[in-house]
């Protein structure tokens, strides 16, 4: 058991230790929902309440057991864990109902703020929903592509080596007839590269530092390059290929698609809402170690803005969405 688990049962247990007898079935009915809930399955009774397994699922989300949406096994030790927490909290929020706690100001102060924050988060995922669907997330692509400028990209070996007459003993070997991929597995100080035979894959010319990528962009595919230096060594590069630009692919550039484009809908729903509501900021009272009182300074009001006019269609060279 988790030390958040033990704490949150250990405070369960003294709040029903002080109670002489059980939950009573008002405050069991005063937590019941009444949201039809077609299609979901109960995972707990407590009292005269239902616990469901949508509501496992939402919570374990919220904590960071399984992405949001994913669906929950009722048999991992995740889906037993959070059941019992809600089961425990559900026994706490029906005690205090039964103490008559939800009537004091202090409840109704945080409940209110609770029901807010529940309210928006409502909204916006209403809004994104609406609005970052597959059909959007594939126009974005599509348009991000075409944006995209693609050049030429090579693929080749690398050795790196410490001095100069290293890099130039291990160029003759290469000029006599030896194998590449074997010298940079024996002599190369790049440990990322070096078991590989030094192969660095596919990349493009912004990719590498400027005195690599002149000297991989100049070297004819199974050729070798001299000997050059940078701020790492000395290096030999062998080209094995060169071939034209690799559009990104729809899954790749979708995680980043959909972030993006949910900020934007998030935002610009927070640009209206303050555009078309009027805001009034108070001043706070200053307020000192001893106590003294603030200066009643008069509200500033916040008119609300002119209607925006809906954005402009972007135009074709228009820079690619940013990424985040």
């Amino acid at each position: 058991m988790s030390i958040r688990s033990g704490l949150f049962l250990l405070l369960a247990a003294i709040a029903l230790a002080a109670c002489s007898d059980e939950s009573s079935p008002e405050a069991s009915v005063e937590l019941r929902d009444n949201v039809t809930r077609l299609g979901d399955t109960v995972a707990a009774e407590v009292g005269e309440t239902r616990i469901y397994v949508s509501d496992v699922e939402r919570e374990a989300a919220a904590q960071g057991a399984i992405a949001p949406g994913d669906r929950i096994s009722t048999d991992s030790d995740a889906y037993s864990r959070v059941l019992d927490e809600l089961i425990d909290q559900r026994l706490l929020a029906m005690e205090a109902a039964r103490r008559g706690l939800a009537d004091t100001d202090e409840a109704r102060r945080r409940l209110q703020t609770a029901r807010e924050r529940i309210l928006g988060n409502v909204l916006v995922e209403t809004a994104v929903d609406e609005s970052v669907t597959e059909d959007a997330i594939r126009r974005m692509y599509d348009e991000q592509v075409r944006l995209v400028e693609l050049g030429d990209e090579v693929r080749a070996r690398h050795i790196l080596v410490e001095t100069r007459e290293a890099a130039d003993e291990i160029k003759a070997q290469l000029d006599e007839g030896a194998d590449f991929a074997q010298l940079a597995f024996d002599n190369s100080i790049d440990e990322a590269t070096r078991l590989d035979g030094g192969d660095l894959g596919y990349f493009t010319s912004d990719a590498m530092v400027a005195p690599f990528s002149t000297a991989a962009y100049a070297t004819p595919v199974g050729e070798t390059s001299d000997p050059f230096e940078t701020e790492f060594g000395w290096h030999i590069v062998k080209v094995e290929d060169r071939r034209a630009q690799q559009r990104p692919s729809f899954e790749e550039l979708r995680p980043r698609i959909v972030r993006f484009m949910t900020f934007d809908e998030i935002q610009n729903l927070l640009d209206d809402l303050r555009d078309n509501t009027e805001i009034t900021v108070r001043d706070a009272p200053a307020v000192s170690l001893e106590g003294d009182a603030g200066s009643d300074d008069e509200p500033v009001t916040l008119e609300p803005a002119p209607q925006r006019q809906e954005d402009a269609a972007p135009e074709d060279n228009a820079e690619p969405a940013p990424e985040e």
